[in-house]
């Protein structure tokens, strides 16, 4: 039984997935600024001190805030990031608005992770595949730099088999620069969730991402809190591409953490449930 939480972090990305073997994998960590919650004291507060994974989606500091606590309590086994941006490209794309501690401290982590992995930990039978646009070939925005994950765990059968989506903050650009690869377009069929890019910012949304894929999630989860910088307008469009989940009483097609609070799945080979709390 795999364990999936993705944390309310207000304006940013936080989740934390933890398997029955007890490998760690965090995706992004980001922080809540309103409530004072941290991914490095909820690792402390844990006992976590070495993390076998860290994924991180987009190279903007709501997505990185509190790297420097992180590792400041673990060690971390696997870097993951789009691996056409350097450390000294972190800093180029940084010149004009600044560089903020948590991406200063990626840009210097990335010094000490140039190696091919030989040991991959175990998930419970999770595999991945990601997508990523070239810098500087395809764009030179932090956005549509995002890596995008595809998490796939087996199930009994198709039918209880459970995968998410995780887009970073890919904007419509970068979506349409992945659709002309097959392999990204046969990997959007069977998406069980799909956390949704830019935190439900319009520029995120991609209408061709549903109609030239068979992309159709259960639903999808906005990581976001109060709607602020045009956030959480796409709920509408995005409600149309889901086929609902029965949640508390509730058919639902789109959780946020700005209404739902903390979201986590319970993820095993019969299927994956879903819970809730503010």
């Amino acid at each position: 039984m795999s364990l999936l939480e993705i944390f309310d972090v207000a304006h940013g990305q936080c989740s934390l997935l933890t398997s029955s073997s007890g490998a760690h994998l965090l995706i992004d960590c980001g922080h809540n600024g309103g409530t004072g919650w941290r991914p490095s004291e909820m690792l402390r507060y844990r006992g976590i001190g070495h993390l076998d994974e860290l994924i991180i989606t987009n190279c903007d500091e709501d997505h990185v805030s509190d790297l420097p606590g992180v590792l400041n309590e673990v060690s971390v086994g696997i870097l993951n990031r789009n691996p056409t941006v350097s450390g000294a490209d972190l800093y180029r794309l940084k010149e004009q608005r600044g560089m903020g501690r948590g991406i200063a401290a990626l840009a210097d982590m990335t010094k000490d992770y140039g190696t091919a992995v030989s040991y991959w930990p175990d998930y419970d039978g999770m595999t991945y595949r990601q997508f990523w646009n070239r810098y500087p070939d395809d764009f030179e925005d932090e956005n549509n730099l995002s890596l995008v994950t595809v998490m796939r765990w087996p199930g009994y059968n198709r039918d209880t088999g459970f995968s998410i989506l995780y887009a970073g903050d890919m904007e419509r650009a970068g979506w349409q620069a992945l659709l002309r690869r097959e392999d990204f377009r046969d990997e959007m069929r069977d998406i069980s969730v799909f956390v949704a890019s830019h935190h439900g910012r319009l520029n995120g949304y991609c209408r061709e991402l549903f109609e030239w894929t068979d992309l159709k999630p259960e639903l999808f989860v906005i990581s976001d809190c109060g709607i602020q910088y045009a956030t959480q307008e796409t709920i509408a469009l995005y409600r149309r591409h889901a086929s609902g989940v029965d949640h508390n009483g509730q058919y639902r097609r789109v959780i946020t953490t700005r209404r739902d609070g903390y979201v986590s799945f319970r993820i095993g080979p019969d299927g994956a449930s879903l819970w809730t709390a503010r």
